[in-house]
């Protein structure tokens, strides 16, 4: 019993699917963002050059007032362009950051759309207070303090590095001043860039790892989920049994229809119907054996049907032939003297 408790099989697709659409999916925060910061480098880098002259305008523009004094006017004019050149300039960015934020969390697990549901345990501060030191919050916890400190450590590498660049800055003119500051920051970007990258390959194998070892199922529990989409064997075996009851009901109540009840003596019943307008040979409207042979014989005695007793005809009806099916080619000829007998004796 203690094997059949514990979870050492994978999920399958059927658990994997319903987590899916209660929102719990395989999500690395690190991913999106590493994908965004890379790509919005990649803009910076090689589509941002306007942007980068017009804030170069700007700064100098700002520059040339010290030393001046300043009015309202002035300080309006000072601010209406430092911002209408950075929304300007940052509108294109804003909307690759949405669009790739919506497409890497896509990527990792498909869309996904769970409506709204507000949950009282939630608001509870104790069960709020456990779920900030779960075990799954301290992971991410140390995730980001790890990263962190990377990161601080080379800025403080590469901030050594380029001390001497950083002093010489100051005695340049403000367009090499900034040229400058424009290359280390590029510099401090692309360090960073790597190590969040370097963080968000981790993360994302780390994060479907963790996700599906959370979805593992015990052997119980995948035999109980084969037994809820299959059906239950109990379940299944009433339904069949409903089913074939109303189907002989159906086919009892043709009975009167039937042109010849073709038997052997006592075990097989087989009731015919020919309508040369509706199909080329002959129909089984209902057939059976012992009792329910014996009651389509009772009902075509009451309906004042003809029974014809011909055992070898009426085993190889009932073998060969399901209800509502035309007879084969091979009964052709036996069938035809029977439906002659019968027409004669109705004087049709």
């Amino acid at each position: 019993m203690a094997d059949e408790a514990e979870k050492t099989e994978e999920p399958t697709s059927k658990k994997i699917e319903d987590a899916k659409q209660e929102g719990n999916v395989p999500k690395s925060a690190e991913v999106p963002g590493a994908a965004i910061l890379f790509f919005s480098s990649i803009y910076l880098l090689f589509f941002a050059g306007p942007f980068f002259k017009d804030l170069e305008k700007t700064i100098i523009y700002i520059y040339s007032f010290i030393g001046t004094e300043v009015d309202g006017r002035i300080y309006y004019e000072i601010t209406s362009t430092i911002i209408s050149t950075i929304l300007l300039g940052m509108f294109p960015l804003f909307f690759l950051i949405l669009f790739l934020g919506v497409i890497f969390n896509t990527m990792q697990f498909g869309f996904v759309f769970t409506p709204i549901k507000i949950k009282l345990e939630k608001i509870n501060p104790i069960s709020g207070f456990k779920n900030i030191f779960s075990a799954k919050k301290a992971i991410e916890a140390l995730k980001l303090t790890a990263k962190l400190i990377l990161i601080f450590i080379v800025m403080v590498i590469i901030l050594a590095i380029v001390w001497d660049l950083i002093l010489a800055m100051m005695n340049q003119d403000i367009r090499a001043a900034l040229d400058s500051m424009i290359t280390l920051t590029l510099y401090f970007l692309l360090t960073i860039l790597l190590i969040i990258i370097i963080f968000a390959i981790i993360d994302f194998f780390f994060t479907r790892h963790y996700y599906f070892k959370q979805l593992k199922m015990s052997k119980q529990e995948i035999k109980d989920e084969h037994k809820q989409m299959e059906g239950d064997p109990l379940v299944k075996g009433r339904i069949r049994q409903i089913q074939m009851k109303m189907s002989k009901q159906r086919m009892m109540a043709d009975v009167p229809d039937a042109d010849v009840v073709i038997t052997n003596p006592t075990n097989y019943a087989v009731a015919l119907k020919y309508d040369k307008e509706k199909s080329e040979a002959p129909i089984v409207l209902a057939k059976g054996i012992n009792f329910l042979a014996l009651k389509i014989k009772d009902i075509a005695r009451e309906s004042k049907i003809p029974i014809v007793e011909d055992p070898v005809l009426a085993r190889a009806l009932y073998d060969q032939v399901e209800v509502e099916q035309e007879i084969p080619e091979s009964l052709y000829k036996a069938i035809a003297e029977i439906f002659t007998f019968v027409y004669n004796l109705n004087n049709k």
